[in-house]
């Protein structure tokens, strides 16, 4: 018998498995990644009478990123929707690279979901309003960013989003995720939009909006850490931030349920479940990064490395949100 040849037909039996191997690695690889693609709307913007420095009237032209599980486009079925919010300053591009929900959508659960990421705006050339990232209008009693100050009408443009995707897929439930300012816009449409959204997570926010009345049946997955500077868990900062303490004590009043903060020890346990007599989840996870400061404490890296590394009964913000509402 000729040893070479059995080596080499071993050599070549083995190649042979390693492809098949490879390209069912790649298949596997394709269906946890999402497509996603950018659509665009048109938008209206009117000029306020006041305050002064607002751009002038003109068409928007608003865009969100829209990831949907591949086999959603053969195979139509109504599925959940999470639409994830950047900070302000941030992009639609720049938060799906940082959280990718689309991804989790897959891994985290076996329940698959649709993920958008909307725009805000910002001030572009010539003073005119650009949305490829941006702010968003919190409806802050104290105007903070164009958005607000300038009156751009997100939630509707969140609206037109929702109908858009409707229109080219069955939804079930609508949630929302954001980050500082979009943490901020996700408390308002939660408070404006009940009927729409069965729950919110938010990192590094607080409840802005004065006119809220929070009904029963809007839940809140909140994390802040206790380092942050920027939007302080107990409010103040250089923006003079509400406190979000207060805000959380706010909504679990109404929704007739108990928080009790100050008699829990997050050394222990990060976490904090209210005990409501509703449907309503309510939880607040009080993190803390110590070394970090300023901008870095409030950055969305730093909550996920100091939420996952101090949470034993935890993965990530991103899993942790879609385990408890998505599962």
């Amino acid at each position: 018998m000729n040893t070479n040849r059995i080596n080499v037909s071993h050599v070549l039996i083995s190649a042979l498995l390693g492809c098949v191997l490879f390209f069912d690695w790649i298949v596997a690889g394709a269906e946890e990644i999402a497509d996603c693609e950018t659509h665009t709307l048109a938008m209206n913007y009117n000029k306020p009478l006041k305050p002064a420095g607002c751009p002038a009237s003109q068409e928007l032209s608003r865009s969100y990123i829209l990831c949907v599980p591949p086999k959603l486009k053969t195979d139509p079925k109504p599925l959940p929707l999470v639409l994830v919010l950047h900070g302000a300053g941030g992009s639609a591009d720049t938060f799906k690279g940082r959280v990718q929900f689309e991804v989790s959508g897959v891994k985290a659960v076996k329940k698959e979901f649709i993920t958008a990421y909307p725009n805000g705006c910002e001030i572009g050339e010539n003073d005119s309003l650009v949305c490829n990232g941006g702010n968003w209008n919190g409806q802050s009693v104290e105007k903070r960013g164009v958005s607000e100050r300038c009156g751009v009408k997100d939630i509707d443009f969140i609206d037109e989003v929702i109908e858009d995707i409707r229109l080219r897929y069955p939804l079930t439930q609508i949630f929302a995720f954001g980050h500082s300012k979009g943490g901020i816009f996700a408390y308002t449409l939660a408070c404006d939009r009940p009927q729409v959204f069965s729950a919110i997570g938010v990192t590094a926010s607080t409840l802005t909006d004065a006119t809220c009345t929070p009904p029963v049946g809007v839940s809140i997955f909140h994390v802040h850490n206790l380092q942050d500077a920027n939007i302080p868990f107990n409010g103040g900062g250089d923006n003079y931030w509400p406190s979000a303490r207060e805000g959380l004590q706010f909504w679990a009043t109404k929704n007739q349920c108990i928080l009790p903060v100050d008699e829990h020890d997050f050394n222990k346990d990060k976490c904090l479940e209210a005990v409501c007599q509703t449907d309503l989840n309510l939880e607040l996870c009080l993190i803390s990064s110590p070394g970090f400061e300023d901008f870095d404490a409030h950055n969305y890296n730093t909550y996920d490395t100091a939420f996952e590394t101090q949470n034993k009964k935890h993965k990530n913000i991103r899993d942790s949100f879609v385990e408890r509402y998505l599962k």
